[in-house]
């Protein structure tokens, strides 16, 4: 995905097709590529596990020049279905469920893979110059539980307190393969680790310490994501910001100050490894949160001693099938302690 993604504006790109989803959101030739080859990868592997994933082929299956763009960006990716129909009987592995996040069966089986092959595609779109975050994020669930987090974060400088998001203008592919990509990977009662995108470096990650002595409340940063009309449409964020940090909270465009703004559940790695301590996600009322935006950060942030509810404190709900429960308002992901009571 790191090569498909432009420098710059996609709309200007010609290596990039997009096509737009009945919700009004993007759908490009990496994310359809990156669903065929995990999910091909991981049916072979455990094939008697169930998928749940964000994309499905329709929109292929009308196209053969795209189905034949996303076929030769999935072979070179590894996807070892070398026709248009595996393509699509691999993207489609994922796609158990109906509009209301309902899988076909009432989803009985124990062991599901959930998958957001480009999390974050806006921020794809948006480019590398221009600061555009994105992930890769694949979380397992048994009886509902998320026990794996994988979050592939291509563009995110490797050391926690670099925030240079966007690249510089002298930055290439080769430059970058020491300052930025990396992989966070987590498993329940096992930890969270960072690795580099070759694997030749792992960490262990620990969020910032929560009781309010190293950092204290008043100055957490936040590490929100940059689509606020999604976000954050009535801009609670900002109140609340202005609630822990007092008068000057936000600058004179209406920013937090002491914030990090990327897109994707890269955010959850930034808090994992101490670069951020509050995360918000509070969407307009009634919406409820797919599983693939959540699953594998919440594995990450809470293995490195962070935690994340919904705004009432309730622990999230992954057992329902595609989508979390509709009782669930927003949510909150912080390093803990003082820090997720405030």
């Amino acid at each position: 995905t790191s090569m498909l993604q432009p420098l710059r504006g996609s709309r200007s790109d010609s290596r990039i097709a997009t096509v737009t989803k009945s919700d009004s959101s993007p759908v490009t030739i990496g994310d359809f590529a990156a669903q065929g080859v995990v999910l091909s990868k991981l049916s072979e592997t455990y094939p008697f596990d169930a998928f749940i994933a964000e994309e499905r082929s329709d929109s292929l299956r009308a196209d053969a020049d795209l189905s034949a763009q996303v076929l030769m960006a999935a072979s070179a990716g590894g996807m070892d279905r070398g026709d248009v129909e595996g393509l699509w009987r691999s993207i489609d592995l994922g796609h158990s469920y109906d509009a209301d996040g309902n899988t076909a069966d009432g989803e009985t089986k124990k062991r599901v893979w959930c998958l957001d092959p480009i999390d974050g595609t806006k921020g794809f779109l948006r480019g590398k110059l221009d600061g555009g975050q994105y992930c890769i994020a694949l979380a397992l669930l048994e009886d509902g539980i998320p026990t794996i987090g994988i979050l592939g974060c291509p563009n995110l400088p490797t050391y926690a307190d670099d925030d240079r998001f966007a690249w510089e203008d002298d930055e290439d592919d080769q430059g970058v393969q020491t300052t930025r990509g990396c992989l966070f990977v987590a498993t329940k009662d096992g930890g969270a680790y960072q690795l580099d995108m070759n694997m030749s470096h792992c960490e262990r990650l620990n969020v910032t310490p929560n009781d309010g002595v190293t950092r204290t409340v008043s100055s957490a940063r936040f590490c929100i994501g940059v689509e606020k009309s999604f976000n954050d449409p009535l801009g609670q964020t900002d109140r609340i910001a202005e609630i822990l940090h007092g008068p000057g909270a936000l600058d004179n465009e209406g920013e937090i100050v002491i914030s990090r703004r990327i897109d994707s559940q890269a955010k959850f790695g930034v808090l994992a490894r101490g670069g951020a301590e509050v995360y918000l996600r509070l969407p307009k009322a009634g919406y409820r949160e797919w599983v693939w935006d959540l699953a594998a950060g919440s594995v990450v942030i809470t293995e490195a001693g962070g935690e994340i509810t919904d705004v009432y404190g309730n622990p999230l709900d992954f057992s329902l099938g595609a989508k979390l429960p509709a009782s669930h308002r927003g949510v909150i992901g912080s390093n803990g302690g003082k820090f997720h009571r405030k």
